[in-house]
């Protein structure tokens, strides 16, 4: 497997971690809370990121953002499914 690969390899792996991390992380909070707090869901999103972004730097970029926009579509998806 060439370096190339590797790399592709492991931003896919990233970005499909911060998708599945964050939809389990709301279906979580919708189960025990009833209603999932939407502010709560896309600051611990966001805090995340700031987090690692402060500790790792750019090598993970791609769970940073795929985490934050997912957080961000989830909680606007429970907005609209609360009206």
């Amino acid at each position: 497997m060439t370096e190339y690969n590797r790399d592709e390899l492991n931003q896919i792996i990233q970005v499909l971690a911060g998708l599945l991390l964050f939809s389990g992380y709301a279906l979580t909070l919708d189960n025990f809370f009833g209603d999932v707090t939407t502010f709560s869901l896309f600051g611990s999103g966001l805090g995340l990121a700031i987090i690692l972004a402060c500790w790792i730097g750019r090598n993970h970029l791609a769970f940073i953002i795929s985490s934050v926009s997912m957080s961000l579509v989830l909680s606007i998806f429970f907005i609209l499914g609360a009206i």
